[in-house]
């Protein structure tokens, strides 16, 4: 798998970077270097080595696209999650299971010292990519897009869409 990617350093603690992936006929895909690096780096501290090797795929709450990061970062999201379902709780006082149902994960997948882990085909359906995953660091998290998806939503910058255009060009590809 070639990987494009776009330069970054990885700072501990600090998904950044960016990177077009191709996602083969089996759904194994490459973690950037940039975000595996952080990955790893925060769960390192937290956990044994060879558990810090994984990777968490949630569905973004509002836009077609996945969200990745770390265990410990997985722990903190549903910690913010269960507080805000508990905060619109319904009349009975029963937690609002919709907003954990929205934000929680998917899979904790494993993924080796490449970076590859085979993306499971329902997140990958969900929100539509093919051929190819678009990688890009927010921080905290990272999300994952398929490049049409960054392409046809209002909710990316046009920053986003001028990567994505310039990597399939490297790659003599067009949507």
């Amino acid at each position: 798998m070639r990987a494009t990617e776009g330069v970054g350093v990885s700072i501990r603690g600090i998904y950044q970077g960016y990177a077009l992936q191709q996602v083969d006929e089996k759904g194994r895909v490459a973690i950037p270097s940039s975000l595996r690096a952080t990955l790893i780096a925060r769960s390192a501290c937290n956990m044994d080595t060879k558990d810090a090797a994984q990777i968490v795929i949630a569905q973004h709450e509002s836009d077609t696209c996945l969200v990745g990061y770390d265990v410990p970062q997985g722990e903190e999201r549903f910690a913010a999650l269960e507080l805000r379902a508990k905060a619109y709780a319904g009349p009975d006082g029963a937690m609002n299971d919709e907003i954990l149902r929205r934000g929680m994960a998917w899979d904790t997948l494993p993924f080796d010292s490449s970076g590859r882990f085979i993306f499971p085909t329902f997140p990958r359906k969900r929100a539509k990519i093919g051929r190819y995953a678009f990688f890009y660091g927010l921080g905290s998290h990272f999300e994952i897009w398929d490049p049409a998806q960054v392409l046809a939503s209002a909710r990316t910058d046009e920053t986003m869409r001028e990567m994505v255009l310039h990597f399939l060009e490297e790659r003599g590809e067009t949507l």
